[in-house]
């Protein structure tokens, strides 16, 4: 593996371009892997006895399309014997940090391929592995007829790991991929608490591993060489027509700004028309409709008081201020010139521009929408003498 790895050094900071694609270039990537299966911990019981359950969860970062590292938290559980008189199994639990180099086998001997479903691998590694809740053989040793036979006998226990094995995925989709794990891991002679008898000196467990794998981001990136060559020869293209193309567009330019000059004048002077018509509609139907809900509240000789028939009148025009609150109303005392004197008069159309304004306000008219006037017998707005004792009530 160090031997390929460094014969394909100088391939690594190169464009990959797909074989299945010439447009797309490999991208380097992340992924996640999550595995679960079988461990077996090599020892003197038969293989299904010493059987216990193993996963592993790492992320890998694919440098290239032919290799890439991973780095992983696996382990759970391990397993050994004794015998004596009588075998006796324990186990105990343990995990481990690993860092591995794998070798994607399909893109080392066919090339780059980014679509492709199967890829086999091998890898090698080193971790460190960290064993716990070894209860089991602390009992045995407790135990004489089996304390000789666990001379490695731990509590918690750190380990240098050294690490092997091959795989293959399955890709179902362009992001997930089914998979299917091997390896070994060879660890010191104190893994499982006993001395290696074959002279190895090393403990060892296998493990078998399914697992899924999810491709955080694209493999692929679009190709800076392919990209290169498609822009030359549209650029030389693009050239040959970009010419014509723009004096044809200045003409088009020239005639269409000419257009749109005269379109916009027209509309300018249509629109202006349309806003003088339409101001002009507006303030006639809003004079219209003030003069017919204006109205006149009339008085008696010399007097203030609003008799029913005009209180009437303001009912009314406090319904239909208060239903129409963009109008205000402006009042304006008057007093007939026949009766009273000039002075009496004034202070006469006063109160009764006063006490129509206390009316229109107990009848629900805010006092801003009231303005008030008194004219005396300055003004007499009807021929009518009697009808100049009177309160005018101007909408506007």
């Amino acid at each position: 593996m160090i031997a390929v790895a460094l014969l394909m050094l100088g391939g690594v900071a190169s464009a990959q371009q797909s074989k299945s694609d010439e447009s797309l270039e490999f991208r380097p990537h992340w992924s996640l892997k999550l595995q679960g299966g079988a461990a077996h911990t090599r020892g003197e019981a038969q293989f299904l006895e010493l059987i216990s359950p193993a996963a592993q969860l790492s992320a890998s970062y694919n440098f290239h399309h032919a290799m890439g590292v991973r780095f992983g938290l696996s382990g759970w559980q391990g397993k050994g014997s004794v015998l004596s008189t009588e075998k006796e199994l324990y186990k105990f639990q343990y995990g481990q940090l690993n860092a591995d180099y794998v070798l994607d086998l399909a893109s080392l001997i066919g090339g780059f391929k980014h679509d492709r479903i199967f890829s086999p691998y091998i890898f090698a590694g080193i971790g460190g592995a960290y064993g716990f809740n070894n209860e089991e053989a602390a009992a045995l040793k407790a135990d004489p007829k089996y304390s000789a036979m666990l001379p490695y006998y731990w509590d918690k226990l750190p380990l240098v790991v050294g690490r092997f094995g091959l795989g293959a995925d399955f890709w179902v989709s362009k992001r997930v991929a089914l998979g299917l794990e091997a390896n070994s891991n060879f660890y010191s002679d104190k893994f499982n608490s006993k001395e290696d008898m074959s002279g190895l000196l090393a403990d060892w467990q296998f493990n078998l591993l399914a697992g899924i794998t999810f491709r955080l981001g694209d493999n692929t990136r679009p190709s800076a060489v392919y990209a290169a060559a498609v822009a030359a020869a549209e650029a030389a293209a693009a050239e040959a027509a970009a010419k014509a193309a723009a004096e044809k567009a200045e003409a088009e330019r020239l005639a269409a700004e000419k257009a749109a000059a005269e379109k916009a004048a027209a509309e300018k002077a249509a629109a202006e028309k349309a806003a003088r018509e339409a101001a002009e509609k507006a303030a006639a139907e809003r004079a219209a409709k003030a003069a017919e809900n204006s109205d006149n509240v009339f008085f008696t000789i010399n007097s203030t008081y609003i008799r029913k028939a005009e209180g009437e009148k303001l009912v009314k025009l406090a319904e239909w201020m208060k239903a129409n609150p963009d109008f205000n109303v402006a009042l304006v005392g008057h007093a007939d010139r026949e009766t009273g004197t000039p002075a009496g008069n004034m202070k006469l159309s006063e109160n009764r521009a006063k006490v129509v304004k206390e009316r229109l306000i107990k009848l629900g008219v805010p006092a801003e929408r009231i303005s008030t006037a008194f004219k005396g017998d300055t003004v007499q707005p009807f021929a009518e003498n009697n009808k100049n004792r009177v309160v005018t009530c101007t909408l506007e």
